[in-house]
Protein backbone atom coordinates (compact mmCIF):
# COMPACT_ATOMS: atom_id res chain seq x y z
CA UNK A 1 0.00 0.00 0.00
CA UNK A 2 0.91 3.69 -1.16
CA UNK A 3 1.54 5.82 1.27
CA UNK A 4 0.81 9.59 0.54
CA UNK A 5 1.43 12.73 2.04
CA UNK A 6 -0.71 16.51 0.74
CA UNK A 7 0.88 19.24 2.48
CA UNK A 8 -0.91 22.66 2.15
CA UNK A 9 -0.85 25.92 4.70
CA UNK A 10 -4.88 25.22 5.40
CA UNK A 11 -6.97 22.77 5.48
CA UNK A 12 -9.02 24.63 3.93
CA UNK A 13 -6.98 24.68 0.68
CA UNK A 14 -7.66 20.43 0.72
CA UNK A 15 -11.37 21.11 0.44
CA UNK A 16 -11.15 24.00 -2.05
CA UNK A 17 -8.82 21.86 -4.44
CA UNK A 18 -7.91 18.38 -3.45
CA UNK A 19 -10.78 16.16 -2.55
CA UNK A 20 -11.36 14.22 -5.74
CA UNK A 21 -7.89 13.77 -5.87
CA UNK A 22 -7.42 12.22 -2.24
CA UNK A 23 -10.47 10.38 -2.75
CA UNK A 24 -9.28 9.00 -6.14
CA UNK A 25 -6.13 7.99 -4.27
CA UNK A 26 -8.07 6.00 -1.30
CA UNK A 27 -10.15 4.09 -3.89
CA UNK A 28 -6.95 2.97 -5.85
CA UNK A 29 -5.43 1.54 -2.71
CA UNK A 30 -3.26 4.89 -1.28
CA UNK A 31 -3.26 5.77 2.81
CA UNK A 32 -3.30 9.42 2.31
CA UNK A 33 -2.02 11.81 5.34
CA UNK A 34 -2.72 15.80 4.96
CA UNK A 35 -0.50 18.31 7.10
CA UNK A 36 -1.16 21.88 7.74
CA UNK A 37 -3.33 24.22 9.69
CA UNK A 38 -7.01 23.19 10.69
CA UNK A 39 -8.45 19.83 11.02
CA UNK A 40 -8.69 16.95 8.12
CA UNK A 41 -10.95 17.35 4.81
CA UNK A 42 -11.65 14.28 4.22
CA UNK A 43 -12.85 11.26 6.60
CA UNK A 44 -10.35 8.69 5.74
CA UNK A 45 -7.70 10.50 6.18
CA UNK A 46 -4.92 10.74 8.76
CA UNK A 47 -3.96 14.27 9.92
CA UNK A 48 -1.19 16.11 11.33
CA UNK A 49 -1.69 19.89 12.42
CA UNK A 50 0.95 22.19 11.67
CA UNK A 51 1.01 25.67 13.09
CA UNK A 52 2.25 27.42 9.77
CA UNK A 53 3.10 30.48 9.75
CA UNK A 54 2.20 33.16 6.76
CA UNK A 55 5.48 34.88 7.30
CA UNK A 56 8.69 33.17 5.25
CA UNK A 57 11.00 34.10 8.25
CA UNK A 58 8.67 33.65 11.19
CA UNK A 59 10.55 31.09 13.81
CA UNK A 60 7.25 29.60 14.68
CA UNK A 61 8.16 27.65 10.55
CA UNK A 62 11.41 26.05 12.44
CA UNK A 63 9.31 23.99 14.28
CA UNK A 64 7.20 23.55 11.60
CA UNK A 65 9.83 22.48 9.45
CA UNK A 66 11.40 19.84 11.95
CA UNK A 67 8.13 18.39 12.86
CA UNK A 68 7.19 17.35 9.31
CA UNK A 69 10.65 15.98 8.68
CA UNK A 70 10.10 13.91 11.06
CA UNK A 71 6.60 12.95 10.46
CA UNK A 72 8.22 11.99 6.97
CA UNK A 73 10.88 10.27 8.29
CA UNK A 74 9.10 8.15 10.29
CA UNK A 75 5.88 6.98 7.47
CA UNK A 76 8.46 6.79 4.59
CA UNK A 77 6.49 8.29 2.05
CA UNK A 78 5.95 7.27 -1.17
CA UNK A 79 5.42 10.91 -2.58
CA UNK A 80 4.91 13.97 -0.68
CA UNK A 81 2.95 16.54 -2.65
CA UNK A 82 3.22 20.56 -1.63
CA UNK A 83 0.61 23.28 -2.92
CA UNK A 84 1.36 26.91 -2.58
CA UNK A 85 4.32 29.12 -1.62
CA UNK A 86 5.21 28.73 1.68
CA UNK A 87 4.29 25.36 2.34
CA UNK A 88 5.60 24.42 -0.60
CA UNK A 89 8.81 25.82 0.63
CA UNK A 90 8.55 24.48 3.63
CA UNK A 91 7.15 20.34 2.84
CA UNK A 92 10.18 19.90 -0.07
CA UNK A 93 12.55 21.30 2.64
CA UNK A 94 11.41 18.91 4.93
CA UNK A 95 11.95 16.46 2.60
CA UNK A 96 15.31 17.06 2.35
CA UNK A 97 16.28 17.13 6.03
CA UNK A 98 14.37 13.81 6.37
CA UNK A 99 17.16 12.40 3.98
CA UNK A 100 14.18 9.97 2.68
CA UNK A 101 15.84 9.39 -0.60
CA UNK A 102 13.32 7.46 -2.18
CA UNK A 103 10.45 9.78 -1.60
CA UNK A 104 8.95 11.47 -4.76
CA UNK A 105 8.35 15.17 -4.15
CA UNK A 106 5.86 16.61 -6.08
CA UNK A 107 5.30 20.35 -6.36
CA UNK A 108 1.81 22.41 -7.36
CA UNK A 109 2.23 26.02 -7.84
CA UNK A 110 -0.81 27.77 -7.55
CA UNK A 111 1.30 30.65 -8.87
CA UNK A 112 4.74 32.04 -7.82
CA UNK A 113 4.07 35.58 -5.65
CA UNK A 114 6.39 37.07 -7.93
CA UNK A 115 7.31 38.08 -11.54
CA UNK A 116 10.59 37.70 -13.16
CA UNK A 117 11.24 41.30 -12.63
CA UNK A 118 14.39 41.02 -10.91
CA UNK A 119 12.95 43.04 -7.89
CA UNK A 120 14.53 42.33 -4.82
CA UNK A 121 10.94 40.40 -4.65
CA UNK A 122 11.59 38.21 -7.36
CA UNK A 123 15.38 37.56 -6.53
CA UNK A 124 14.24 36.53 -2.83
CA UNK A 125 11.29 33.83 -3.77
CA UNK A 126 13.69 32.22 -6.13
CA UNK A 127 16.87 32.04 -3.94
CA UNK A 128 14.17 29.67 -2.07
CA UNK A 129 12.64 28.13 -4.91
CA UNK A 130 16.32 27.13 -6.36
CA UNK A 131 17.30 26.05 -2.77
CA UNK A 132 14.74 23.05 -3.39
CA UNK A 133 14.86 22.47 -7.12
CA UNK A 134 16.90 19.26 -7.14
CA UNK A 135 13.98 17.89 -4.98
CA UNK A 136 11.06 18.78 -6.80
CA UNK A 137 10.96 15.66 -8.68
CA UNK A 138 7.80 17.09 -10.66
CA UNK A 139 6.40 20.18 -10.92
CA UNK A 140 3.35 21.57 -11.97
CA UNK A 141 2.29 25.02 -13.19
CA UNK A 142 -0.85 26.26 -14.28
CA UNK A 143 -0.17 29.68 -16.37
CA UNK A 144 1.96 30.88 -19.00
CA UNK A 145 4.50 33.45 -16.76
CA UNK A 146 5.02 31.06 -14.26
CA UNK A 147 5.58 27.87 -17.01
CA UNK A 148 8.52 30.37 -18.64
CA UNK A 149 10.02 31.19 -15.08
CA UNK A 150 10.08 27.48 -13.98
CA UNK A 151 12.01 26.52 -17.51
CA UNK A 152 14.08 29.53 -17.35
CA UNK A 153 15.77 28.27 -13.99
CA UNK A 154 14.42 24.86 -13.90
CA UNK A 155 13.04 24.97 -10.86
CA UNK A 156 11.90 21.19 -11.02
CA UNK A 157 13.52 17.82 -12.12
CA UNK A 158 10.43 17.55 -14.79
CA UNK A 159 8.24 20.31 -15.43
CA UNK A 160 4.59 20.01 -17.03
CA UNK A 161 1.61 22.21 -17.88
CA UNK A 162 -1.51 21.59 -16.00
CA UNK A 163 -5.34 23.37 -16.80
CA UNK A 164 -5.93 24.05 -12.83
CA UNK A 165 -7.19 21.55 -10.11
CA UNK A 166 -9.93 21.20 -12.28
CA UNK A 167 -14.04 23.22 -11.60
CA UNK A 168 -16.51 20.59 -10.06
CA UNK A 169 -19.20 21.44 -12.63
CA UNK A 170 -22.08 19.63 -10.25
CA UNK A 171 -21.40 22.25 -7.96
CA UNK A 172 -22.85 24.82 -9.84
CA UNK A 173 -26.30 23.44 -11.23
CA UNK A 174 -28.86 26.28 -13.26
CA UNK A 175 -31.19 27.48 -10.53
CA UNK A 176 -34.60 28.90 -10.65
CA UNK A 177 -35.02 32.99 -11.77
CA UNK A 178 -37.24 33.01 -8.68
CA UNK A 179 -34.22 32.19 -6.47
CA UNK A 180 -31.89 34.62 -8.12
CA UNK A 181 -34.33 37.13 -7.69
CA UNK A 182 -34.93 36.39 -3.85
CA UNK A 183 -30.85 36.61 -4.30
CA UNK A 184 -30.79 39.83 -5.43
CA UNK A 185 -33.80 41.13 -3.43
CA UNK A 186 -31.01 40.08 -0.30
CA UNK A 187 -28.21 41.81 -2.22
CA UNK A 188 -30.27 45.12 -1.82
CA UNK A 189 -30.60 45.31 -5.98
CA UNK A 190 -33.02 48.25 -7.10
CA UNK A 191 -34.18 48.38 -10.29
CA UNK A 192 -31.85 47.25 -13.07
CA UNK A 193 -29.03 47.75 -11.04
CA UNK A 194 -25.83 46.15 -12.23
CA UNK A 195 -24.61 43.70 -9.60
CA UNK A 196 -20.24 43.57 -9.53
CA UNK A 197 -18.95 40.63 -7.43
CA UNK A 198 -15.63 40.16 -5.77
CA UNK A 199 -14.78 36.85 -4.14
CA UNK A 200 -11.83 35.90 -2.07
CA UNK A 201 -9.70 36.84 1.46
CA UNK A 202 -9.30 40.83 2.19
CA UNK A 203 -5.56 41.06 1.78
CA UNK A 204 -3.13 43.31 0.32
CA UNK A 205 -3.06 40.63 -2.67
CA UNK A 206 -6.44 40.68 -3.59
CA UNK A 207 -6.49 44.01 -3.42
CA UNK A 208 -9.77 45.16 -2.78
CA UNK A 209 -9.48 48.53 -2.07
CA UNK A 210 -8.48 49.52 -5.73
CA UNK A 211 -11.75 48.47 -6.72
CA UNK A 212 -13.58 50.40 -3.99
CA UNK A 213 -11.44 53.40 -5.39
CA UNK A 214 -13.15 52.70 -8.32
CA UNK A 215 -16.12 52.36 -7.42
CA UNK A 216 -15.66 56.11 -6.44
CA UNK A 217 -16.18 57.42 -10.00
CA UNK A 218 -18.64 54.97 -11.36
CA UNK A 219 -22.01 56.76 -13.21
CA UNK A 220 -24.63 54.40 -13.36
CA UNK A 221 -27.05 52.56 -11.42
CA UNK A 222 -24.83 49.92 -9.54
CA UNK A 223 -24.28 47.63 -6.48
CA UNK A 224 -20.52 46.19 -5.80
CA UNK A 225 -20.71 42.92 -3.95
CA UNK A 226 -17.80 41.65 -1.87
CA UNK A 227 -17.66 37.67 -0.73
CA UNK A 228 -15.04 36.83 1.84
CA UNK A 229 -13.03 37.64 5.28
CA UNK A 230 -9.88 38.35 6.38
CA UNK A 231 -7.80 41.24 7.90
CA UNK A 232 -8.12 43.96 5.48
CA UNK A 233 -11.99 44.07 5.76
CA UNK A 234 -12.60 46.57 8.11
CA UNK A 235 -10.02 49.00 6.66
CA UNK A 236 -11.88 48.31 3.49
CA UNK A 237 -14.93 49.07 5.29
CA UNK A 238 -13.90 52.96 6.44
CA UNK A 239 -12.43 53.44 2.86
CA UNK A 240 -16.20 53.22 1.51
CA UNK A 241 -17.21 55.38 4.13
CA UNK A 242 -14.61 57.49 3.40
CA UNK A 243 -15.48 57.51 -0.30
CA UNK A 244 -18.44 57.97 0.03
CA UNK A 245 -19.69 54.52 -1.51
CA UNK A 246 -20.96 52.72 1.54
CA UNK A 247 -24.72 52.56 0.09
CA UNK A 248 -23.12 50.93 -3.12
CA UNK A 249 -21.43 48.51 -1.67
CA UNK A 250 -22.54 44.56 0.16
CA UNK A 251 -20.07 42.82 2.59
CA UNK A 252 -21.18 38.98 2.75
CA UNK A 253 -18.24 38.25 4.73
CA UNK A 254 -18.17 34.07 4.53
CA UNK A 255 -20.68 33.35 2.14
CA UNK A 256 -21.38 29.38 1.56
CA UNK A 257 -23.78 29.48 -1.57
CA UNK A 258 -21.57 30.34 -4.33
CA UNK A 259 -23.42 29.10 -7.00
CA UNK A 260 -26.47 31.05 -6.18
CA UNK A 261 -24.26 34.30 -5.76
CA UNK A 262 -22.45 33.96 -8.68
CA UNK A 263 -25.55 33.18 -11.12
CA UNK A 264 -27.36 36.64 -9.17
CA UNK A 265 -24.79 38.84 -10.50
CA UNK A 266 -23.54 39.95 -13.63
CA UNK A 267 -19.80 40.92 -13.67
CA UNK A 268 -16.77 39.85 -11.57
CA UNK A 269 -14.48 41.55 -10.81
CA UNK A 270 -10.73 41.27 -9.68
CA UNK A 271 -7.71 43.44 -8.74
CA UNK A 272 -5.31 40.68 -7.64
CA UNK A 273 -1.75 41.10 -7.63
CA UNK A 274 -0.18 37.39 -8.11
CA UNK A 275 -2.61 34.41 -9.28
CA UNK A 276 -2.14 31.49 -10.16
CA UNK A 277 -5.27 29.90 -12.23
CA UNK A 278 -8.60 31.76 -10.18
CA UNK A 279 -10.94 29.58 -9.10
CA UNK A 280 -13.20 32.53 -8.47
CA UNK A 281 -12.55 33.95 -12.09
CA UNK A 282 -13.49 30.13 -13.80
CA UNK A 283 -16.31 29.79 -11.56
CA UNK A 284 -17.66 32.98 -12.41
CA UNK A 285 -17.75 32.38 -16.07
CA UNK A 286 -19.11 28.32 -15.91
CA UNK A 287 -21.56 30.36 -14.28
CA UNK A 288 -22.24 32.93 -17.08
CA UNK A 289 -21.19 36.01 -15.75
CA UNK A 290 -18.39 38.72 -17.25
CA UNK A 291 -15.19 39.19 -16.01
CA UNK A 292 -13.10 42.63 -15.80
CA UNK A 293 -9.97 41.56 -13.42
CA UNK A 294 -6.21 42.90 -13.37
CA UNK A 295 -3.42 42.05 -16.05
CA UNK A 296 -1.92 39.62 -13.69
CA UNK A 297 -0.75 35.95 -14.93
CA UNK A 298 -3.40 33.43 -14.38
CA UNK A 299 -6.31 36.50 -14.53
CA UNK A 300 -4.80 37.54 -18.14
CA UNK A 301 -4.90 33.59 -19.36
CA UNK A 302 -8.33 33.27 -18.52
CA UNK A 303 -9.22 36.80 -19.75
CA UNK A 304 -7.55 36.66 -23.27
CA UNK A 305 -9.05 33.13 -23.82
CA UNK A 306 -12.69 34.09 -22.58
CA UNK A 307 -12.96 37.48 -24.10
CA UNK A 308 -12.98 39.47 -20.89
CA UNK A 309 -11.51 42.73 -20.03
CA UNK A 310 -7.93 43.82 -18.57
CA UNK A 311 -6.66 46.55 -16.51
CA UNK A 312 -3.41 47.02 -14.76
CA UNK A 313 -4.27 46.04 -11.41
CA UNK A 314 -3.20 49.67 -9.44
CA UNK A 315 -4.86 51.49 -11.87
CA UNK A 316 -8.70 52.34 -10.17
CA UNK A 317 -9.29 55.06 -12.94
CA UNK A 318 -8.63 51.88 -15.63
CA UNK A 319 -10.87 49.82 -13.80
CA UNK A 320 -13.79 52.48 -13.42
CA UNK A 321 -13.84 53.25 -17.09
CA UNK A 322 -13.97 49.40 -17.19
CA UNK A 323 -17.24 49.03 -15.35
CA UNK A 324 -18.30 52.16 -16.43
CA UNK A 325 -18.68 50.41 -19.98
CA UNK A 326 -20.37 47.41 -17.94
CA UNK A 327 -22.81 49.63 -17.18
CA UNK A 328 -23.91 51.30 -20.29
CA UNK A 329 -24.04 47.72 -21.69
CA UNK A 330 -26.61 46.89 -18.97
CA UNK A 331 -27.27 43.87 -16.36
CA UNK A 332 -26.91 40.76 -18.25
CA UNK A 333 -25.91 37.14 -17.08
CA UNK A 334 -25.69 34.38 -19.21
CA UNK A 335 -27.24 31.00 -17.92
CA UNK A 336 -24.84 28.66 -20.14
CA UNK A 337 -21.37 28.18 -19.00
CA UNK A 338 -18.67 30.70 -20.59
CA UNK A 339 -15.82 28.27 -19.01
CA UNK A 340 -13.68 26.47 -21.69
CA UNK A 341 -14.64 22.63 -20.92
CA UNK A 342 -11.09 21.71 -20.66
CA UNK A 343 -10.27 23.56 -17.13
CA UNK A 344 -13.69 21.22 -15.60
CA UNK A 345 -12.67 18.48 -13.53
CA UNK A 346 -14.10 15.79 -15.67
CA UNK A 347 -11.33 16.50 -18.23
CA UNK A 348 -8.56 18.68 -15.84
CA UNK A 349 -8.45 15.36 -13.36
CA UNK A 350 -7.62 12.59 -16.04
CA UNK A 351 -4.76 15.04 -16.78
CA UNK A 352 -3.39 15.69 -14.07
CA UNK A 353 -3.54 11.58 -12.67
CA UNK A 354 -1.24 11.44 -15.04
CA UNK A 355 1.33 14.42 -14.95
CA UNK A 356 1.52 14.08 -11.33
CA UNK A 357 1.26 10.55 -11.54
CA UNK A 358 -1.31 9.64 -8.60
CA UNK A 359 -1.87 6.35 -8.79
CA UNK A 360 -2.24 3.48 -6.34
CA UNK A 361 -0.33 0.13 -6.20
Amino acid sequence: MKKILMTASESSHFKNFHIPYIKYMQERGCRVFTASRGGPALGGVEHTTLNFRKKLFHAGNIGVLLKLSRLIRKNGFDTVYTNSTLAGFIGRAAVILSRRKRTKTVHICHGYLFSDDGSLRSRVYLFFERLVRKRTDILAVMNREDMEIAEKYSLGKRIVFINGMGVESRKFPRVQEEEIRKMQSRLGRRGDETLFLCVGEFSPRKNQKTIIEACAGLEGDYRMVFAGDGRELEACRQLCEKLGVTDRTVFLGHFENMNLLYRSCHCLISASRFEGLPFNVMEALYCGEDIIVSDVKGNNDLAREHGGMIYPYSDAAGLTELMNGQLLKGAENEAQSRLAEKYLSDKVLPENVKFLEINGN
